[in-house]
């Protein structure tokens, strides 16, 4: 019998907890399959994790998984698919905007293809207003064309994996990247499933988070930010030289040039202005480099809370 571990991260998910257990639950006694539940507290501030524990106090299917302080999503996902014993693990948000009950069909598209690996949702329409829309299609725009990786625009982390394929994607250590690059990047066969997807008004990722989000991946995926910087300075050096071959014909043919501050100012400021975002460009990469090799880990569990203990 196929045993399937439900695995989501908490963090200001109390409201959430209670329903998200009780509607997959159902689903999966109606499949007719084994099941477990891995909730991993990602240092959530409300009563999330006290939920979880009143849960497994009736349920030996359920563990938590308490990390020592919030190492964010990406951390806590990644610690509960390593954890999760079913040969298949099944991961989505806590916060009900995927429906639970799109488990069903996800678990059939995997089981009537056995070279399936993935299947994972895709949202039919994009949700949370226009100016977040646009962002969000300008960031896969920019992405497909800097990237060495595709990813499926609008996919959900609502997702059904086969153990194969989890047991590979754990084996990236990357401490800042992009979750669905790095699962683009497993490859193995992955399949979409159009779903619905609600939006409830709040988020943890504000502008500014999901901006430096944003940018962080396209460096994690990508060197091509180092070449433009490359091409962009011997462009520069191409125009400076054509001007300075310009201005020393026009001398030898005594054409007297009027003389202006404001030109030499705006050269000085333009030159000084690439010098410094390219610079801070390269500082990233050295920064992304530092921060990998000192391997610290991806995220520290505190306890495991089951039945079991």
């Amino acid at each position: 019998m196929d045993k399937i571990s439900v695995v989501t991260s908490l963090y200001k998910a109390a409201p959430y907890v209670e329903e998200f257990y009780r509607r997959h639950r159902a689903c999966l006694e109606r499949m007719g399959v084994d099941f477990e539940f891995v909730f991993v507290s990602d240092a959530s501030p409300d009563d999330a994790e006290g939920i979880v524990r009143q849960i497994i106090s009736r349920s030996p299917r359920v563990r938590l998984i308490v990390l020592s302080r919030n190492f964010g999503q990406h951390a806590a996902m990644f610690a509960g698919l390593a954890d999760a014993r079913g040969n298949y693990i099944y991961a989505l948000d806590c916060d009900l905007e995927e429906a639970p009950e799109n488990i069903v069909e996800l678990y059939e598209m995997v089981r009537r293809d056995p070279d399936l690996d993935v299947a994972y949702g895709v949202l039919k329409k994009r949700t949370g207003g226009f100016f977040r829309n646009s962002l969000g299609a300008a960031f896969y725009a920019l992405f497909d064309l800097l990237a060495d990786v595709k990813i499926p625009r609008d996919q959900a982390w609502q997702r059904i994996m086969t153990r194969r394929y989890v047991d590979a994607l754990l084996k990236y250590t990357e401490v800042e990247t992009l979750p669905a690059g790095l699962m683009a990047l497993a490859g193995f066969k992955q399949k979409p499933l159009l779903i619905d997807k609600s939006y409830k008004g709040t988020t943890s990722y504000p502008f500014i988070k999901r901006f430096g989000l944003a940018f962080n991946s396209i460096i994690a995926f990508s060197s091509r930010p180092l070449a433009l910087i490359c091409l962009l300075g011997l462009a520069l050096t191409a125009v400076s030289s054509a001007i300075i071959l310009f201005v020393v014909i026009a001398r030898l043919l005594h054409y007297d040039f009027q003389s202006g501050w404001v030109s030499v100012i705006a050269s000085i400021w333009c030159a000084g202005g690439l010098i410094l975002s390219s610079v801070g460009v390269i500082g990233i990469y050295m920064t992304k480099i530092f921060n990998q090799v000192k391997a610290r880990p991806l995220y520290i569990v505190k306890s495991i809370v089951s039945s079991e203990n």
